[in-house]
């Protein structure tokens, strides 16, 4: 038996070199090609200060935070005059203002459900209720979604602007927001100047957020955008 007879028996009896190969006499093992590593779950410092957060609010009479899949994802009882997306700008700006980049999510709940709790996803399913007698709608997930280039981006910039906001989400409602009539009519006056198209105070309301605005402009004929 040769050499090189020999070294291929020897690679092929024993199992752990079974998947190696004999090339020119040399025993060459196959490159490992490592399997993409799993997106990291929020961190325990995120969770901690969310917490922390959470515990400070003065809007927020009970809260979870529980493992989702592309953030924090929190449930909280919220009282009559706070909303679930002011909670969740405010643990956006406590997350930051720790170095952490993490996005909250947050699902305002009548109650928080029994533990032993599961992901946020598996609670947004269980909360879901239906939304009226034709059928059932998913629970009111205040997540944040960042606007489309052009008019939802140049909307969502003027918005923010006129509210004193550092963003606004293209699914963020204007009411939710603190949007008023004073800042409604400024805001839709600028919009015309922009657009040269004009909407009204009760279109606004009836649109709610930044992307049902610019499908307003985009439905009408003279919705010619005039920005840079």
């Amino acid at each position: 038996m040769t050499g090189r007879q020999q070294l291929c028996r020897l690679v092929a009896d024993k199992p752990e070199t079974r998947d190696w190969s004999v090339m020119g006499g040399v025993v060459e093992k196959p490159v490992q090609v490592p399997a993409p590593a799993p997106a990291p779950a929020p961190t325990a410092a995120a969770t901690v200060v969310v917490e922390r957060a959470l515990a400070a609010h003065p809007g927020v009479l009970e809260a979870a935070v529980v493992p989702a899949g592309d953030g924090v994802g929190v449930l909280v009882v919220l009282d009559e005059m706070s909303t679930a997306l002011e909670v969740r700008e405010d643990l956006r700006a406590s997350l930051l203002a720790a170095g952490l980049e993490a996005e909250p999510a947050v699902l305002p709940v009548v109650r928080l459900p029994a533990p032993p709790l599961g992901t946020f996803e598996e609670l947004t399913a269980e909360v879901a209720e239906p939304a009226d007698s034709a059928g059932s709608g998913a629970a009111e997930v205040s997540r944040y979604e960042p606007p489309s280039a052009g008019p939802e981006a140049d909307l969502a910039g003027r918005l923010a602007g006129f509210l004193g906001l550092p963003r606004v989400g293209a699914l963020d409602d204007f009411v939710e927001l603190g949007g008023d009539s004073l800042v409604a009519v400024a805001f839709l006056h600028a919009v015309q100047e922009a657009y040269a198209v004009p909407l009204g105070v009760v279109e606004l309301f009836t649109a709610g957020t930044v992307r049902g605005i610019a499908r307003l402009l985009a439905a009408r004929p003279a919705a010619a955008p005039q920005v840079a």
